[in-house]
């Protein structure tokens, strides 16, 4: 650690210099490396204020300049069969975007994630692909309890089950002999005759024997990172029941609202399947968007209201392609998306 933490200004690299202070929270000064005394912001609080804008556009500019800021949709889509289909949008947040980093020292206990290299706050693929098959399996419990649904039948929730593996893959948890998270939550939820269908029609598609397990695969819907050029710091303080006074702060490192980020999903069918297969797992998978987005939120803390981002989007382009040539639509809310997504080949 330096002599006196005012030598850590003479740090170049901001991001060095963030870990040089990090240090502190081994020591007596912690709070204070954090936002300072009463009477100045310092430490960590400091550079949030005057420092980070610049290091986070800085960095910004560098993932544009090498071309990984967001992917074009325009120059890949030829690539992939008849049938694939990319959604892209500039969202805004409306709520703080709070999330949980890998790194295990930092002067806050909780840190954003952050890109491995770059150490801008984004969202890995793997995390838009575990918020968006949430929200779609609560679309698909909600359904199934609506005792109103006329097409309310074990063999329905079964086929809709299926259609929502082929788009992420596998289920976790579908072990032989023990099942276990989201394979025995669908289960439990759908009753047994609607789960024996459902391998039923896995094993049907995959041509896999009836004593086999089921088999592992992948998914036809493929995320890319998004990336925010603004970080903040959300407190939560808990209060005495007995006194009403607050006496340990908890710091949040987040995105913070009105922060903007660019959503792109590829979709690639595999051979075989039709463009109306395609059109339909369209139309499910832009509901699901828009729940995510809007309603049920990506990130932590969701069910307090972070991570959801307004209905109206910037550069809202969904492209399609068929055999007779890619088609190509904008849309500038995420409602206006699911009325493109429903009209199929004629919403172009």
């Amino acid at each position: 650690p330096p002599y006196q933490w005012s030598e850590i200004a003479e740090i170049d690299d901001e991001w060095a210099r963030l870990m040089i202070l990090s240090q502190a929270i081994a020591t007596a000064y912690k709070d204070q490396a954090r936002i300072g005394t009463r009477r100045k912001s310092g430490g960590y609080k400091y550079w949030l204020e005057r420092r980070a804008e610049d290091f986070l556009n800085q960095r910004y500019g560098e993932l544009k300049a090498l071309g990984l800021l967001k992917a074009s949709s325009d120059n890949f889509i030829s690539l992939f069969p008849p049938g694939s289909w990319v959604i892209q949008f500039t969202f805004t947040l409306r709520k703080s975007y709070i999330s949980r980093d890998d790194t295990d020292f930092y002067i806050i206990d909780n840190p954003v994630k952050k890109e491995w290299v770059f150490k801008v706050p984004y969202v890995a693929p793997s995390q838009w692909k575990g918020a968006l098959r949430a929200a779609m399996v609560r679309q698909l419990v909600e359904w199934w309890q609506d005792s109103d649904n006329p097409d309310r039948t074990p063999e329905e929730f079964a086929r809709r089950r299926f259609r929502q593996t082929l788009l992420f893959g596998d289920e976790k948890g579908e072990e032989p002999g023990s099942l276990k998270a989201l394979a025995r939550y669908l289960d439990e939820m759908g009753g047994q005759e609607a789960a024996q269908h459902y391998r039923c029609l896995v094993r049907r598609y995959f041509k896999a024997d009836a004593d086999e397990p089921l088999p592992h695969y992948q998914g036809r819907l493929h995320f890319y990172p998004t990336y925010f050029d603004r970080i903040g710091l959300e407190v939560i303080n808990p209060h005495d029941r007995e006194t009403g006074a607050g006496k340990w702060p908890i710091y949040f490192e987040c995105v913070p609202q009105d922060a903007k980020g660019t959503f792109t999903l590829l979709y690639v069918p595999l051979s075989g399947d039709s463009d109306n297969e395609a059109q339909k797992d369209l139309r499910n998978v832009a509901r699901g968007i828009y729940a995510m987005m809007t309603t049920y939120g990506f990130g932590a803390k969701t069910s307090s209201g972070f991570g959801v981002a307004k209905d109206e989007v910037e550069g809202g382009q969904l492209l399609f392609k068929e055999k007779e040539g890619e088609r190509k639509r904008g849309f500038s809310t995420l409602r206006e998306l699911i009325d493109k997504a429903k009209g199929g080949s004629d919403a172009f």
